[in-house]
């Protein structure tokens, strides 16, 4: 399906350097963190957490889940723009520098007093990824620095729950949608975890009757938002308020819901190493699937291997692959 506006997809959301680190299971037990979850940190908790465990390998990655998404949009060939904020150090270059590698338009706000925003992620050997947030710049995204014009020059936008936690980004995100609502951008919502869902769920439940066409969550997500442990009602729970709903349930694959008419949708088996991304991966395949035109179960099938073969390596981006798996979606 042709698209008529210059951008396809436009996302909003932090800007985040992630460094990841492998570490047992016993010594994730000992600091006390919550397995799978993603909680905000100073610096220097940051930097007692490394302390604790000592020095080892890690890998630097330019991240944050809703940039994590565009990335890959943009590598499967679709055209992508990403609002955010930078601080003006050594990790804010490194952040510009690789979206420039990958085409995408970054209209980043520049904080001369914040330094750009890090994530330290844990894996364990399960591949499972506890994350450890210092918002930094990140936290200073404010309503005046979205640009109205390059949303509506935009078919989607994309925006992450996790820009609800902190005062600056709610207001950048609602002004984001509203410029959206205004220019006839379709808005596509992630929840991005539990405790956003738990802590602002006022303004979650806003944005899904508002505002969004599309919804992204986890099993986890959608049993907080609707208070049904079972999928399938929480699917539906979910597609009451919004056009079109989808699930991921990591193994087991995702559930999709659209005007009532519901997909089950499996996946390949996968040895994961880490987990970090998968849900960013899914919703990029999804989106680029449907911004083509394809059905809701083939656009679940592309967003599943995409997070399929993320999973098999460390950190949320695939160096190749990505195009061929795409068009060959599409051609089908």
């Amino acid at each position: 399906m042709a698209t008529t506006r210059p951008i396809e997809l436009y996302g909003v959301g932090n800007a985040l350097v992630d460094k990841q680190v492998k570490v047992t299971d016993v010594e994730l037990e000992e600091l006390r963190l919550t397995r799978g979850g993603m909680q905000l940190t100073s610096a220097d908790e940051q930097k007692a957490i490394l302390d604790t465990i000592g020095d080892r390998d890690a890998e630097l990655h330019a991240g944050g889940s809703a940039a994590n998404t565009i990335v890959a949009f943009a590598q499967m060939g679709g055209r992508a723009a990403y609002a955010c904020a930078l601080g003006r150090d050594e990790f804010g270059e490194f952040y510009r520098r690789d979206f420039e590698r990958y085409g995408i338009r970054l209209d980043a706000a520049e904080k001369h007093l914040s330094p750009t925003g890090t994530c330290l992620i844990l894996i364990t050997p399960d591949g499972e990824r506890t994350m450890n947030t210092h918002l930094g710049a990140s936290e200073r995204l404010e309503a005046t620095e979205i640009d109205s014009d390059a949303i509506s020059d935009a078919e989607w936008l994309y925006v992450e729950g996790y820009l609800l936690t902190g005062p600056d980004q709610r207001d950048a995100a609602f002004a984001a949608l509203e410029a959206a609502r205004s220019a006839g951008t379709k808005v596509a919502f992630t929840f991005s975890d539990g405790f956003v869902v738990d802590s602002c769920g006022d303004d979650m439940r806003h944005i899904v009757r508002e505002y969004a066409d599309l919804v992204f969550a986890n099993e986890r997500e959608a049993a907080v938002y609707t208070g049904e442990r079972e999928p399938l009602h929480a699917l539906s729970g979910i597609a009451r308020e919004c056009t079109l709903t989808c699930i991921t349930l990591g193994e087991q694959g995702s559930i999709i819901c659209q005007d009532g008419n519901i997909w089950e949708v499996p996946v390949e088996p996968a040895t994961p190493v880490d987990l970090t991304g998968a849900g960013d991966m899914f919703a990029a395949g999804f989106l680029f699937g449907l911004i083509r035109g394809l059905s809701p179960a083939r656009c679940a099938k592309l967003g599943s291997e995409a997070a399929r073969r993320i999973v098999q390596q460390m950190g949320a981006r695939l160096t190749s692959g990505l195009p061929e798996l795409a068009e060959g979606y599409v051609k089908r």
